[in-house]
C-alpha cells in the first residue's frame, strides 16, 4: 500500500512539475546571444576548440610547486625547466662560488683552532684564536650569502614558472590561430 501512494505522489509531483516546464524557455538560444543555430554551432565549436587547447596547455605547463622543489634541491634549477638557463647558470655558479669559498674558509679557520687548541704558549694561542677567528667570519659571511642567493633562487621560481605558463599559452593560441588547415582522425578542415 505505501509503495501505491508513493508512486502516486511521484507521478502527481511529475506531472505538475511538467506542466510548469516550458520548453521553449528552456532551450531559446537568443539568451547566449545567437541569433540562429549557426551561431550556435559554432559557439559550440569555439568552444570545444578552446577544451582541446587547454588539454594541450595543461600537458605541456608547469607546476610552481615542483619547480620550487627543484630549486631547492639544485639552485637554478626550476630555471633551467622553466626555460631561462641563463638565469639558472648564474644563480648555480654564484651558489657554488658562495658555499665553495665559505667551504675554504671554514677549513681554514678549523686548522687555525686546532693549532689553537693545541698550543703552550700564551703567545701562540693568541696569534693562532686571531688568526682563526678572521676566516671564520668570512666563512660565515659567505654562508650567509650563499643562503641568501639559494632562498633567491627558490622565491624567484615562481615568477619564473609563472612567465613560461603565460608564454606558453599565448604560443598555443598562437599556433591555432595561424594553423588553416587541420587533419583530425575523422576529419580535415580548412579555416579562411
Amino acid at each position: 500500500m505505501k509503495k501505491v501512494i508513493l508512486i502516486l505522489i511521484g507521478m502527481i509531483s511529475c506531472s505538475l512539475w511538467s506542466v510548469e516546464f516550458d520548453i521553449e524557455k528552456f532551450s531559446r538560444p537568443n539568451k547566449y546571444g545567437w541569433e540562429n543555430s549557426d551561431q550556435q554551432l559554432k559557439a559550440r565549436e569555439n568552444r570545444t576548440n578552446k577544451q582541446q587547447l587547454l588539454q594541450i596547455y595543461n600537458l605541456k605547463n608547469q607546476d610552481i610547486p615542483s619547480n620550487m622543489i627543484k630549486s631547492a634541491i639544485v639552485p637554478g634549477w626550476g630555471h633551467f625547466i622553466a626555460g631561462k638557463p641563463t638565469t639558472g647558470t648564474v644563480l648555480l655558479g654564484t651558489e657554488i662560488i658562495l658555499m665553495g669559498t665559505s667551504i675554504y674558509f671554514y677549513d681554514k679557520a678549523m686548522d687555525n683552532y686546532d693549532k689553537y687548541k693545541g698550543s703552550n704558549y700564551i703567545a701562540d694561542i693568541k696569534q693562532f684564536y686571531n688568526d682563526a677567528n678572521s676566516p671564520y667570519t668570512y666563512s660565515q659571511i659567505l654562508f650567509s650569502l650563499g643562503v641568501t642567493v639559494w632562498l633567491y633562487s627558490i622565491y624567484d621560481t615562481i615568477s619564473v614558472t609563472d612567465e613560461y605558463n603565460k608564454d606558453l599559452w599565448q604560443t598555443i593560441i598562437l599556433e591555432y590561430q595561424t594553423k588553416k588547415i587541420q587533419i583530425t582522425p575523422t576529419s580535415i578542415t580548412l579555416r579562411f
